[in-house]
């Protein structure tokens, strides 16, 4: 009896494999065929959300959207390039999601193959329900923006996110040579709360339900964007 028994979950285990990698093929399927679509230009990319490695925000999907615009470049945020660029690609990311750690790399490396070509800003998009710290994270990035050094600040968030912590982001002013009164007082008074809170009202009203979320020249792509699709995404842009 318990010969049989084992015959019959090793038959079940194997079937549950097989089914595993065939769910596997279909999926890198799907990627590649899409990825093919998107940089042949026969596909939209905003249609593409179920590709995404992406994090939601409850909260976000429970509000009720407030408009449908998607102009979402501002002059107020961090921002790189030349503000005059022919594309200009605007991200709602999260210090805390690891998604938006991941574009934060391939968005670097493109704004830096570009140069002026490409405007890209940064907003901020804390999903506080799912990383607490997230908000205080990105009100010190812009506090770090006060002195100078924005970017500096937010790539030592991305390259610590395990870590990171209320100490952990005074340490991080200190690792940038930050003058650390200024940036705790610009911390703990608050200051940037209210921009903090506008980029996530801003993004809620145009359609963002998580993080990252981009809108390249106002099409709204959500989720990770690996750089091979991104770098195509640009060249049809140029062109």
């Amino acid at each position: 009896m318990w010969g049989g028994r084992i015959r019959i979950g090793r038959v079940l285990g194997g079937v549950a494999i097989i089914c595993a990698i065939g769910a596997f093929g279909v999926f890198a399927w799907r990627v590649t065929h899409y990825a093919r679509l998107i940089r042949s230009g026969e596909l939209d990319p905003s249609q593409l959300a179920f590709l995404s490695a992406y994090t939601p925000s409850s909260i976000a999907a429970s509000i009720p959207l407030t408009g449908t615009s998607t102009n979402v470049a501002t002059t107020d945020d961090p921002s790189l390039g030349n503000a005059k660029a022919p594309i200009t690609i605007v991200e709602f990311a999260d210090f805390g999601c690891p998604y938006s750690r991941e574009s934060s790399f391939v968005v670097r490396s493109a704004a830096l193959k570009y140069g002026d070509k490409v405007r890209f800003i940064y907003r901020d998009f804390p999903i506080t329900e799912l990383h607490p710290l997230a908000e205080m994270a990105a009100q010190a990035a812009n506090c770090a923006g006060d002195q100078g050094k924005f970017w500096e600040y937010h790539d030592k968030i991305y390259a610590n996110q395990s870590v990171v912590s209320a100490n952990e982001l005074q340490t991080f002013a200190r690792a940038l040579n930050l003058n650390e009164a200024t940036f705790r007082s610009c911390l703990s008074s608050g200051k940037y709360a209210k921009e903090v809170a506008a980029d996530f009202a801003d993004g809620v009203a145009a359609g963002v339900k998580g993080t990252p979320t981009f809108f390249v020249n106002g099409t709204m792509i959500p989720g990770s964007i690996p750089a091979d699709v991104l770098d195509a995404l640009i060249q049809r842009a140029l062109k």
